[in-house]
């Protein structure tokens, strides 16, 4: 608020702020008129309540331009009305208006008369003239100290800030009462420990109080990580460490019932073989090798001495108690000098296996094999799942629940008649040998009905195997009394497995368990379950009085019984697989071969590899018809006997390079002029005595257009010139008007005047022997340069007159 004394206010002025008492930015202009804001600031002058544009617009008003009243005129200024951030006190708003220094500069007055807003009705001039000049008798800045929004009231210090001006001459200084967990002279940021978000102003709607940092009592001050969108405790106290405090140090750990808050305490590894540091929740010591024990005082097993020294048989192969005995006592499956070796047929040397080795499966066509070296993965879904029975006879969808993404089933639908099971979809089924020694994982929930009610558990088996092989398998049959939940972890080993009679029903109210066991599964069986699993059912079914079951997760592993592992499974066979056999454990064909079943003496299905009549083309057939599928190689017919159109060779070699491209002459489809080709019935090369020995000549282009000749189409016919054999050169008519010339050049043929070309292609004159046109000496034109099929017919005439030769003189000697 700004008072005017014994004159008018001021007509033309500026109200400025400032942070350090140098630099001042205009607030707000005061103007005349409008011509007077457009004149002195470039304004547009404002009238009235202006609504502003923007939290940090500037204006020209002429709200206050009039001169009455002659004294004591007043004027009220806003500078946080009608903005839009008025209401959330935005950022940018809170910067425009805040400052420590306010100036005004006065820069026009109420002294000229004939102005549209002058006195000179009320006075004359010399009266006027005496009232020129400016008074100011009272000025009154309504503000509050800059607290961010976080504070309601303020506190004055006797001492004055470092910072402040020395001109200033400020005696004492203000500071913000601060709250909602806010530090500092100005509650400008969050307090030491209280930075697990960044730091916001507060406003009228919206206290956005700093939170605290969960550092478990550990440390006094956190900083916020704009990354991690938390806060990250500094100087993690009482020997822990992490962004929360939550870990011990190394050498330093916690009990297990211990809480977060508690301190770490220094380990209390003295023993002989302790490293120094151990587990930091329980504190078990870490060893070094052959050591044992809370502390690190005692041998493991396979170690002697006080030092604990190794034993020189393997302990994975050693019978019981016998490591140290000097002379190795091995398993039944294992041999060596150590106990360090399977016996052949068997494999996984190891100290759970009561024999040392596990024996070869190999789909029993192998005899050798090793431990697989396989990467720990693992598969879950919820797509595709149906609900079906034990016996697979009726099959419907599941309903997915909207607010968990579960699978649900309703009793209410009786569609199912009988207990429960839920159907794996394709992603768990197929070949699952890699799964063997890992973990199924299952999470199940059920709802029953509420009220007192006669209703019971069920048992059952929770988890069923289908096998191609006509197996079907089952594992458990747990009766869950307490709660509604199930979490299922079975090892794929054939522990704990049994038989399943085909046609068992599974009912609700089954009082014996032993309706549905069978006898137990071997190794031999589980593997051919999972060499080709054709249906996996996870139980649904636990109390009698159920109206609702829920699948929430099912995970199968392979390679492994947990992601991340260092130590990795060996349980999983890779054979060594005779012809016609693939796979880890030769349960699929190799390339060539199909895959047959058969029924064993046990009545259950063995599968077989037989070779396709498909010459080594083809991976599948139809053993009724004998007919090949997807002939490869570049070959078809109905066993892929025969090369393709473009193609030569002998596809019965039973080779994947039996059948050659046809070049003729060359590869390059710009000089492949015959697209079908076949191979000849002799093995005599062809030899040219103007081209050399012409390569691939075990095969004949059949096709060789007009202009070519040869048996790849390697010369130009007669009348024709160029050299088919480069590439991009191609046989051409000679322009000769039907007269010979160059095989090469096309440079035509003509003998001299009163000279003719004979039979043998020489130029003849009266029966001497001539020259050529434009030669001094005697040519012979014909094999060399005369275009034209005779000379290939004498050339080849040549040739088989020098065999003859050579064979009538092979049989004289």
């Amino acid at each position: 608020m700004l008072k005017s004394a014994n004159s008018p206010r001021p007509a033309s002025w500026v109200l400025e702020k400032s942070l350090d008492g140098f630099n001042y930015e205009p607030w707000q202009y005061f103007g005349l008129s409008d011509a007077d804001c457009q004149r002195r600031y470039g304004l547009a002058g404002q009238n009235g309540k202006y609504v502003f544009e923007n939290d940090t617009e500037v204006i020209c008003t002429t709200q206050f331009s009039k001169a009455l009243p002659l004294e004591n005129g007043e004027l009220h200024v806003s500078l946080l009305k009608n903005r839009p951030g008025a209401m959330d006190q935005t950022e940018e708003l809170m910067n425009f208006i805040t400052a420590r220094y306010v100036r005004i500069r006065l820069q026009g007055m109420h002294t000229t008369a004939n102005l549209d807003n002058s006195v000179d009705w009320l006075l004359d001039s010399q009266s006027l003239e005496k009232r020129s000049f400016y008074s100011l008798k009272q000025i009154r800045v309504s503000a509050r100290l800059d607290c961010h929004g976080h504070a309601d009231k303020t506190v004055e210090l006797a001492e004055k800030r470092t910072d402040e001006l020395e001109y200033a001459q400020l005696a004492s200084t203000l500071q913000c009462v601060c709250q909602h967990n806010t530090c500092g002279t100005d509650c400008g940021e969050c307090c030491a420990l209280y930075q697990d978000k960044p730091f916001r102003n507060g406003t009228t709607r919206e206290p956005n109080a700093c939170e605290l940092c969960q550092c478990n009592g550990q440390a006094e001050a956190c900083i916020y990580d704009a990354f991690l969108e938390r806060g990250i405790c500094q100087q993690c106290q009482n020997n822990t460490a992490g962004n929360e405090c939550e870990f011990c140090t190394s050498g330093h750990y916690r009990d297990f019932n211990e809480k977060l808050t508690a301190p770490c305490r220094r380990c209390a590894c003295d023993g002989r073989g302790a490293t120094g540091t151990c587990d930091p929740v329980g504190g078990q010591c870490h060893c070094r090798e052959g050591f044992q024990g809370v502390r690190c005082d005692e041998c493991a097993r396979g170690y002697y001495g006080e030092e604990c020294r190794r034993c020189e048989c393997d302990v994975r192969g050693t019978l019981p108690d016998t490591e140290c005995a000097g002379v190795c006592k091995c398993k039944a499956h294992v041999a060596g000098d150590t106990c360090s070796e399977c016996l052949p047929g068997y494999y996984d040397l190891s100290a759970d296996q009561p024999d040392g080795c596990a024996p070869c499966w190999c789909s029993g066509v192998g005899l050798s094999c090793s431990s697989a070296a396989l990467q720990t993965l693992a598969f879950e879904t919820l797509n595709d799942w149906k609900v079906t029975d034990i016996m697979r006879s009726q099959v419907i969808a599941a309903t997915v629940d909207s607010s968990t993404n579960y699978l649900v089933y309703s009793e209410d639908e009786q569609s199912i008649e009988g207990a429960v099971y839920w159907q794996a979809p394709q992603g768990y089924l197929g070949n699952r040998l890699t799964s063997y020694g890992a973990r199924l994982s299952i999470q199940v929930n059920w709802v029953t009905m509420r009220g007192d009610t006669s209703g019971k558990p069920t048992d059952g088996p929770d988890v069923v195997l289908f096998g191609r092989n006509g197996l079907k398998i089952a594992y458990g049959d747990t009766i869950y009394t307490r709660g509604s939940t199930a979490i299922i972890n079975i090892t794929l080993d054939e522990t704990g497995w049994y038989h399943v009679t085909p046609a068992v029903l599974d009912k609700k109210t089954r009082s014996r368990r032993t309706q549905h066991h069978g006898s137990a599964v071997t190794r031999t069986q589980l593997l051919s379950v999972l060499s080709a699993l054709d249906s996996l059912l996870v139980r649904g079914t636990y109390h009698t009085d159920q109206v609702e079951t829920s699948l929430e997760r099912v995970i199968i592993y392979s390679g492994g019984t947990e992601l991340g592992s260092t130590k990795l499974s060996t349980r999983v066979e890779q054979c060594v697989c005779p012809m016609g056999y693939a796979g880890l454990s030769c349960e699929s064909c190799d390339f060539g071969f199909i895959r047959i079943w058969e029924n064993a003496t046990d009545h259950q299905l063995v599968a077989k590899c037989i070779p396709c009549p498909c010459n080594g083309h083809s991976n599948s057939c139809d053993l009724q018809s004998g007919g090949c599928g997807n002939c490869m190689h570049n070959t078809y017919g109905e066993r892929c006997e025969r090369c393709k159109v473009g193609f030569y060779g002998n596809p019965l070699q039973g080779t994947e390079h039996d059948c050659k491209r046809c070049a003729c002459p060359l590869l390059v489809d710009s000089n492949n002029f015959s697209p079908s080709c076949q191979l000849k019935t002799y093995s005599i090369m062809d030899l040219n005595p103007l081209y050399g020995v012409v390569e691939n000549s075990e095969y004949i282009c059949t096709q060789c257009p007009p202009g070519y000749t040869g048996d790849h189409c390697e010369m130009c016919d007669d009348g024709y010139y160029g050299n088919p054999t480069e590439v991009g050169s191609q046989c051409r008519p000679c322009d000769c008007e039907g007269g010979p010339c160059d095989v090469f050049t096309g440079q035509c043929i003509v003998c001299h005047s009163k000279c003719h070309v004979g039979v043998d292609y020489y130029c003849y004159c009266h029966g001497l022997l001539a020259t050529v046109r434009g030669s001094n000496t005697p040519r012979w034109i014909g094999v060399a340069h005369l275009s034209g099929r005779r000379n290939t017919v004498a050339a080849k005439i040549v040739i088989l007159i020098v065999m003859v030769a050579l064979l009538l003189l092979f049989l004289d000697r």
